[in-house]
């Protein structure tokens, strides 16, 4: 790899690997009426239950006002809704629904099945490897 390109070759592949990523789950959300931003941002609230959106977009690396666009979204459907914290009026939480949560079959935990799925295809070594390019980006970054 020559110095002036490691940059961009290794953006490129990151980009490849994040478009497979989002073809392979958005297939996971057919039928089911929610694009895949909109499914992982359920995923979290399934997950870790009410959150603000400052920490959906940390868990999701996307901007507040992103993270807000697509909380709107997910509101018009009667997946989410908003709640105001009784102790610091300002602050407000992002919470499934009670009707969503009684009649969904969508689940984080077909997600996270679906991507061990996938892992499971590497090898010990590999997983490996993989664990220590992310640590090592997470530092540079």
């Amino acid at each position: 790899m020559e110095n002036t390109n490691k940059g961009l070759i290794i953006m490129s592949e990151m980009k490849s690997v994040i478009k497979k990523i989002k073809k392979t789950f958005e297939g996971s959300f057919e039928g089911k009426g929610v694009t895949a931003p909109q499914g992982m941002i359920i995923g979290n609230l399934q997950r870790y239950g009410q959150m603000k959106i400052s920490e959906i977009s940390e868990k999701m690396a996307l901007s507040n006002s992103t993270v807000s666009g697509i909380i709107d979204r997910l509101e018009k459907q009667n997946i989410t809704e908003r709640i105001r914290s009784e102790n610091d009026r300002r602050v407000v939480y992002v919470k499934l629904t009670e009707d969503f949560r009684k009649n969904s079959k969508c689940s984080h935990l077909e997600f996270e099945k679906k991507f061990e799925e996938i892992l499971n295809k590497a090898t010990d070594d590999e997983l490996e490897k993989i664990r220590e390019a992310f640590e090592i980006l997470n530092r540079l970054f």
